[in-house]
């Protein structure tokens, strides 16, 4: 029978992280560090609140988890964290473009595609933290975001490792360039020509995906590039309060070229969900949106929806 006495101790370790990332503060543009919209990382790039007491994990979609810059720098400082980040906010007008693979970590040296798209962007760039990619932060406004294997562009939910690690051959300071990038956009995340196969087992009603999201009030947060579907999107899962780990990451929507739809994620608490359950669940939120006393909304309908 064990008493009070001989249970072991509880001792909190303070863990002192001793490789932190590449990290030169002064070179961090200072309109990055005017808003509270900081957190800290550890080596995995899992947020966490700027804290220099116990350790809280953060979201890129919970600003109560934000703090200012100079109290992540503080925390930093403690040898806590491995590194510290800057949250994309959604109408702040700042865009985050990240190139991952690009880069020889022993030489330098980028490679010729990744130098091409860098010098049309013509913007404050930083090595990333692995030493193998290039982040860009640029000044603009684009609808959502846009996600493929290499390259990245996010105008929101998510947060950025900041290194201040600047490639010298580009400004100093956070360009505009909204026109660039929506180019970019359209050379690289071309929109597939919609392929009207019913072929295979699926031979439901073809919805209109984008419609339904839109009626839906669906927050999307990422368009991704699939081979296998018509459309492809990464949302805020309509369950996210049951998420316990980067609650805004891991769910997505799609249509594949047959028509069929589905919705995937993979949190534990929403791996038994699928399409049906999140249509259903738009079909009660608008329902329940609607009849709200001061709705001036549009029609409580999802479309595509009986």
């Amino acid at each position: 029978m064990h008493t009070a006495a001989s249970e072991p101790s509880k001792l909190k370790v303070k863990v002192i992280i001793t490789n932190p990332f590449p990290f030169f503060p002064e070179c961090i543009p200072e309109e990055l560090k005017r808003d509270p919209r900081w957190v800290c990382c550890n080596r995995r790039k899992v947020p966490y609140v700027a804290l220099v007491g116990e350790k809280e994990t953060a979201s890129s979609a919970d600003p109560v988890t934000w703090r200012s810059y100079s109290e992540a720098l503080e925390a930093f400082y403690a040898g806590r964290y491995a590194g510290i980040g800057r949250v994309i906010v959604t109408g702040e007008g700042f865009i985050g473009i990240d190139l991952d693979g690009v880069r020889n970590p022993d030489t330098g040296r980028i490679d010729d595609d990744a130098r091409r798209l860098l010098s049309r962007l013509d913007s404050y760039c930083e090595v990333s933290p692995s030493g193998r990619g290039v982040k860009v932060w640029v000044r603009g406004g684009l609808p959502i975001s846009y996600v493929k294997p290499g390259l990245e562009v996010y105008t929101r939910g998510r947060y950025f490792t900041v290194t201040g690690q600047m490639l010298p051959q580009y400004p100093a300071t956070i360009e505009e360039r909204t026109g660039t990038l929506t180019e970019i956009v359209a050379e690289e995340f071309p929109r597939p020509e919609s392929r009207r196969c019913y072929s295979g087992p699926y031979s439901g009603p073809r919805l209109d995906l984008d419609q339904v999201l839109e009626t839906g009030s669906v927050n999307v947060l990422a368009e991704i590039s699939d081979a296998s579907a018509d459309r492809k999107y990464r949302i805020l899962c309509p369950w996210i309060e049951e998420h316990t780990a980067a609650p805004e990451t891991g769910t997505v929507v799609g249509q594949y070229p047959s028509g069929a739809t589905f919705f995937h994620c993979w949190h534990s608490h929403c791996r038994h969900r699928r399409w049906r359950d999140f249509i259903n669940y738009l079909r009660w939120f608008s329902s329940w949106r609607s009849s709200l006393p001061d709705y001036t909304g549009g029609s409580s309908e999802v479309s595509g929806i009986g």
